[in-house]
């Protein structure tokens, strides 16, 4: 069993070095001017905007406007059942309520705030006594689509070809209540991007020989660097002002260490790491790493498919015609497993030298970033945390991994979705990128997949 990382780049990236300028002063500065008076006190505005839950009205469903005047008795019907079932309140706590009449051949949109339904339809009833009253709605939020703050985002260019900030817009929880565990080499709980973000997890490992297993909780630490760089790819803290920002940085990541710090482990070991995972919370389960087929990982993915817990696995850095990875070759129905291959930072994504494909490749289900064509540690790799508590980019199908683990997240942090419905729902939305032996279904799109499993 090895990780499906590859090479590590030839310059991580550390900390970020800012440089401070002293200006020393000789002799006593002069007394600072008065300072000017204040000015005179300003309306405050944006008093109508913001739910007191971000995500307030937003699966609620619009009333589209109507092709004739609506009456007043009519509007007055429809505002009271506007406001007596929204979510949606000001910062006042009253109810947005958004009219729409047509004058001159322009429609006039105006926000009435008000403190009950019977309010509501008084309002409506009073512009539809003209007669050009078309529209009764809520006045929703809506918020602007910034990148988050973390110094080294401008370097990820994963979310330039994966809408994860347009998802969070759309999604508001950014995964929270999901927790995704992350069977690895171990995670480092402890660095500054991941803190809050680590439970406690276990480990099981051999000794080289393969006779002697151990196993106990841990998993917090990371010999290697390749399990923490998987877990701030999925859940590094966002707008912290720190370092990069994780595409579902709401969820929880779940440690278990079945590799050793060489990369290098037993697939009991990852089949004991899956089972453990599926029976201490996990709704995702990332699995980075891949080898030959065996049984007891089988049925360890089969345990994960029967307890509706989503497996993601990396496709495999054997190139062209190179043998099957597992546990991603599992994928199948009744084993539940996403089969994640790599794209490259080209615009459009390529397929990169390193990565699994070809006709023993027809399990390859999604596509996601996983670093530059050669895999060969340049500006083109994925840059994520690392175990000396800095940041390192390195490329491979076990990048790719994580963001698809990160997406189906974002699905499963709403309750709606089957484990088998997420694996359907993110391949019907992928971007399609060409050959299914390179790509699967395409790019996955957590912006196309939505909430909910249709």
């Amino acid at each position: 069993m090895r990780r499906a990382g590859r090479h590590r780049a030839a310059v991580g990236v550390g900390a970020v070095v800012v440089a401070v300028v002293a200006t020393a002063c000789f002799g006593a500065p002069p007394p600072p001017p008065p300072p000017p008076p204040p000015p005179p006190p300003q309306a405050q505005p944006c008093l109508s905007v913001g739910a007191a839950s971000p995500t307030a009205g937003r699966d609620e469903p619009s009333r589209p406007p109507s092709d004739r005047p609506i009456p007043p008795q009519e509007a007055g019907a429809r505002a009271r059942d506007v406001a007596a079932t929204t979510g949606v309140r000001n910062k006042n706590g009253e109810i947005p309520i958004v009219t729409v009449e047509e004058k001159g051949g322009r429609p006039q949109i105006t926000s009435t705030p008000v403190r009950s339904p019977d309010e509501a339809a008084s309002v409506a009833e009073q512009k539809a006594a003209d007669g050009d009253l078309h529209a009764v709605d809520v006045d929703r939020p809506v918020k602007a689509l910034a990148n988050p703050n973390d110094p080294l985002f401008a370097q990820q260019w994963s979310f330039t070809e994966v809408p994860f900030v347009a998802a969070w817009a759309a999604d508001g929880s950014q995964g929270a209540g999901v927790t995704v565990a992350d069977v690895d080499t171990g995670v480092l709980a402890n660095h500054p991007d991941l803190a809050g973000q680590v439970l406690t997890g276990h480990f099981f490992l051999h000794d080289n020989s393969g006779g002697t297993s151990f196993d106990g909780p841990g998993g917090t630490t990371d010999p290697s660097g390749h399990g923490t760089h998987v877990s701030g790819i999925i859940a590094a803290n966002s707008n912290n002002s720190t370092g990069i920002s994780g595409t579902a940085p709401g969820v929880k990541i779940l440690p278990v260490q079945v590799l050793c710090g060489d990369g290098s482990g037993f697939t009991s070991d990852v089949a004991n790491g899956i089972t453990w995972a599926v029976d201490n919370g996990a709704g995702v389960i990332n699995l980075s790493l891949g080898g030959g087929a065996e049984a007891s990982e089988l049925s360890a993915v089969q345990y994960a498919d029967q307890h509706n817990v989503v497996v993601v696995a990396a496709g495999g850095n054997d190139g062209t015609n190179g043998p099957a990875s597992y546990p991603a070759a599992y994928s199948a129905p009744g084993n539940n497993v996403i089969a994640v291959a790599a794209t490259t930072n080209a615009s459009p994504p390529g397929h990169p030298s390193y990565g699994t494909s070809g006709n023993k490749a027809g399990y390859l289900d999604l596509s996601a970033p996983g670093g530059a064509a050669c895999g060969c540690g340049s500006s083109g790799d994925v840059l994520s945390t690392w175990n000396d508590g800095g940041y390192n980019s390195i490329a491979g199908t076990s990048m790719a991994t994580p963001h698809v683990s990160a997406a189906a997240a974002l699905l499963l942090a709403h309750g709606n979705c089957t484990a088998d419905q997420v694996k359907t729902r993110l391949k019907a939305t992928a971007t399609n990128l060409g050959s299914a032996n390179q790509f699967g279904a395409g790019m996955v799109n957590p912006q196309l997949a939505g909430t909910t499993c249709p």
